[in-house]
């Protein structure tokens, strides 16, 4: 839903495609910024880079590749680093291996 409503969204569009992701609502404003128009597909990482944007040379309609945005989503999570743990905390940076391990 272009600009839609949240409720907008989730009745025609998320339940229509069954999508089980996040969506942005008045996606205009954000697509005009990365110079896209309707019907588009775009995923943009915690640091605001682009990981994956729909071919606009396909025909309206098919431009929805989900087995190539599930790939930039994973691609996207596993760019993010782990956090490290608190200073003087139990767990120690190097202690997870040998856990996991055993």
């Amino acid at each position: 839903m272009w600009n839609g409503t949240d409720k907008q969204v989730d009745a025609v569009f998320r339940q229509g495609t069954n999508t089980t992701y996040s969506l942005l609502l008045k996606g205009g404003a954000v697509a005009r910024e990365y110079g896209l128009d309707r019907e588009n597909y775009i995923l943009v990482d915690h640091e605001g880079v682009i990981r994956y944007l729909s071919d606009w040379r396909n025909k309206l309609g098919i431009r929805f590749d989900e087995a190539a945005v599930r790939q930039a989503i994973d691609q996207a999570l596993q760019a993010i680093p782990a956090p490290e743990p608190p200073a003087g905390s139990a767990v120690e940076a190097g202690s997870w291996g040998r856990i996991k391990s055993e």
